[in-house]
């Protein structure tokens, strides 16, 4: 093979490995935790961003912030746990969770809860959560301040995610 040939051969392929090192990265897709879809293989919810989104809806209709509390976290993750097991949402009175809060040493003035299923990222959850006369007034709950909240994963049930907020206001 002539010096000429060797170039015709080479050159394309100089000229193409060139090319390919002048494109630009692929973009990377990174989405908020919000929107991380629990429904396709469990994994917990966001306690950052999730407590984030709530404390601005709070924020904006004038009521202090929420603190995060790894007990009520705990107590609510036990709940959806027993929910997810029996595949339905339970009521607050079937959640016995004065005496949860009881046993586990919290005092509380009062306290609320959000039971709900079906809901496939937090933001849906939020979502649906601020349409609800009932799980608005948790999330808006005036003197509360402190918050647990927890996800589980059913695989087998229709609704596939149960959610449980707790919110709880000191005495």
């Amino acid at each position: 093979m002539n010096v000429q040939s060797r170039l015709l051969v080479v050159l394309p392929l100089v000229a193409a490995a060139l090319a390919a090192c002048s494109r630009e990265a692929a973009p990377v897709r990174s989405e908020p935790p919000f929107y991380r879809r629990l429904d396709m293989g469990g994994g917990p919810v966001d306690p950052a961003s999730s407590l984030s989104m709530i404390n601005q809806y709070r924020g904006n209709n004038g009521l202090v912030q929420l603190q995060w509390d790894p007990t009520l976290a705990r107590i609510a993750q036990g709940q959806a746990d027993r929910m997810a097991a029996a595949d339905r949402v339970h009521s607050t009175e079937e959640a016995g969770l004065d005496r949860e809060l009881q046993a586990a040493g919290i005092p509380y003035a009062s306290f609320l809860a959000n039971f709900s299923a079906g809901y496939r990222t937090f933001a849906e959850a939020f979502s649906g959560w601020r349409e609800s006369k009932q799980h608005n007034a948790t999330m808006l709950a005036g003197r509360a301040t402190r918050v647990g909240l927890a996800t589980a994963y059913a695989p087998n049930s229709k609704y596939k995610i149960f959610w449980t907020l707790v919110v709880v206001e000191p005495r």
